[in-house]
């Protein structure tokens, strides 16, 4: 009961670790480097056109740019420009009246994460942007309805992976060898083998459709991504036909055709059992797709790219192949070895079942030795320092993993020292399992939830940019000010000397605000004890303050608090948030 009790614990700690240490909040990795006009510009006539450039490409289909008016009029000509791979720009109406203006973007980045911003700009005298208007361009986006579909979308296209690649490399590896230790048995030895067979191929045809049906799922769930809508405006056909003519659209286009020709393969239960006893069906038609269901993953997220991505791509292969040669051989040894065992009498059960436990336990080593070495590299090549562990989200996705990896560790070695002996014993004595297999049995259930565990860390990591990808580049931010909205520019954000602008906006009117006597600003650098410092703040027009040389140093989270007096009685109060690097 002591083992059941630490068993339980195990499963409950890790499942609240994955719901209560993961944060709802993703990060793109796309950065906006410059733009023109530039932010926060005051001209004094309006531009022919406006660009933004980013960091890395952008992909084409869903790159939208887009300028509004105070009143929340589009004043742009609406046709998207791409001047070179990682620009967009959109051409002005022409003879716009003098006032402020807003540029919202929305673009997915070559690994398929969305990233949405916007900055402002005035031409002539003072006007403004409504900040309601602008608050809800730059802010809006998919809710958690979605984001937790999408995400449970990649969990189960990882299960189905690792249900599929891991089954066969089970088929190959451990079951084949494991059956010939009952030579022998004659008519039972094969009236086993088809009983496994049939369960094996029941298991990996669900597999293969509900990887399917996670993929097709998929594509229309990264379209209200990047479009930041519902998943029912998202059924769209323009909108399936854009994400379809992306990278991410490439890599499932394909990775939906081998699940559904694996669901071909395996769905016709006679034939699917006769033909898993061939080792050529087995190792060629379905091994050569599951081989991409393995490369899809880093084709189409982090790995494939970054500047890293011939280093990275193989290590994240490596990566989805031992993951799913262990999650697949521990869900067939759960759920299709019984099927075979249950038709031998008690002493071939226990030989049976000794024999493919000790081949699996070769395979799960070599497992855990590989997903243990590529997770580390990937984590040095992906991560800037130890710190970027727990401050950033990806960092911690990592830390929740690594957690609930020891925890499989664990129970894998109470197997390999405990149950495996004692099987080996049993075998050698040609004893019935026992209480052994009631053990075992319940050992491989917890390693299965935490399994699941696992594979929903890994889809929420997905969407999280690691820091090293993640480049520092200009801030901006928003927050309320009283009646006011305020919004910040810090360039270039890295630690050292910053340029501040500060714009406030009549959160009603949109006018610019220029009640405050004076801006005080005061920066902080909580975890290492830094300031607060005054910045020296100086106005540079109506509702525009400027801090020319702000020493935002060392790198880290930096606390900026904004006062402005307005009155002998009354004063307005600001706190945000500056990550420099």
């Amino acid at each position: 009961m002591s083992l059941c009790r630490t068993i339980a614990g195990c499963v409950a700690a890790s499942a609240a670790v994955v719901a209560l240490t993961l944060p709802a909040e993703t990060f793109a990795h796309v950065v906006v480097e410059e733009t023109q006009p530039p932010r926060g510009a005051a001209l004094d006539r309006q531009p022919q056109r406006v660009a933004v450039t980013f960091d890395e490409p952008v992909e084409s289909s869903f790159g939208a740019l887009r300028v509004f008016d105070a009143s929340g009029e589009r004043v742009d000509a609406g046709d998207v420009e791409r001047p070179a791979d990682d620009t967009l720009a959109v051409t002005l109406d022409a003879g716009l009246p003098d006032g402020a203006y807003t540029v919202t973007y929305r673009v997915v980045s070559v690994d398929a994460h969305p990233v949405a911003g916007g900055y402002s700009f005035t031409v002539g005298e003072a006007g403004g942007a409504s900040a309601a208007a602008v608050s809800e361009l730059i802010e809006s986006g998919t809710g958690p309805v979605t984001e937790v579909a999408f995400g449970a979308a990649r969990a189960v296209g990882y299960a189905a992976t690792a249900l599929l690649a891991g089954g066969l490399a089970f088929l190959l590896l451990v079951w084949g060898p494991g059956w010939r230790a009952l030579a022998g048995a004659g008519e039972r030895a094969d009236r086993a083998a088809r009983a496994f067979e049939r369960r094996a191929a029941s298991l990996l045809a669900v597999a293969a459709l509900a990887g399917l049906l996670a993929t097709a799922l998929g594509i229309p769930l990264q379209a209200a991504t990047a479009t930041g809508e519902s998943l029912w405006s998202a059924l769209d056909a323009g909108l399936i036909h854009d994400v379809l003519d992306t990278r991410f659209g490439d890599v499932w286009t394909l990775r939906l055709a081998v699940f559904a020709l694996l669901g071909v393969l395996l769905g016709r239960r006679p034939v699917a059992t006769r033909r898993l006893r061939r080792r050529t069906f087995v190792s060629l038609a379905l091994g050569l797709p599951c081989a991409y269901l393995i490369v899809a993953p880093p084709l189409a997220g982090h790995a494939g790219a970054g500047d890293d991505a011939a280093l990275l791509v193989p290590l994240d292969a490596i990566h989805v192949a031992a993951m799913s040669a262990w999650v697949g051989g521990v869900a067939l040894l759960l759920l299709a070895v019984p099927a075979a065992t249950r038709a031998l009498p008690p002493q071939e059960r226990t030989r049976l079942l000794a024999a493919v436990v000790m081949r699996f336990s070769a395979v799960a080593s070599l497992a855990v030795a590989a997903l243990l070495a590529t997770g580390v590299a990937q984590s040095v090549l992906q991560l800037d320092s130890l710190a970027d562990f727990v401050d950033s989200a990806f960092g911690r996705a990592i830390l929740v993993k690594a957690a609930v990896f020891l925890a499989l560790v664990a129970l894998g070695g109470h197997n390999r020292r405990r149950t495996q002996p004692e099987l080996q014993r049993l075998a050698a004595g040609e004893q019935a399992l026992g209480r052994a297999g009631l053990v075992f049995r319940r050992v491989l259930r917890a390693e299965v939830a935490l399994m699941v565990a696992a594979l929903a860390v890994t889809a929420a990591l997905v969407s999280y940019s690691p820091s090293a990808g993640a480049q520092a580049g200009p801030f901006s931010g928003s927050a309320d000010l009283g009646p006011a909205r305020l919004e910040l520019t810090v360039d270039p954000a890295r630690a050292g000397r910053n340029e501040l602008h500060i714009y406030l906006f009549d959160a009603r009117s949109g006018a610019q605000y220029d009640r405050p006597r004076r801006l005080v600003i005061t920066a902080r650098e909580r975890d290492l004890d830094i300031g607060p410092l005054e910045l020296d703040v100086r106005k540079a027009g109506p509702g525009h303050y400027a801090v020319a040389r702000a020493n935002l140093s060392p790198a880290g989270d930096w606390e900026l608090r904004v006062r402005a007096p307005v009155s002998d009685f009354q004063e307005l109060r600001a706190e945000l948030e500056v990550p420099v690097r």
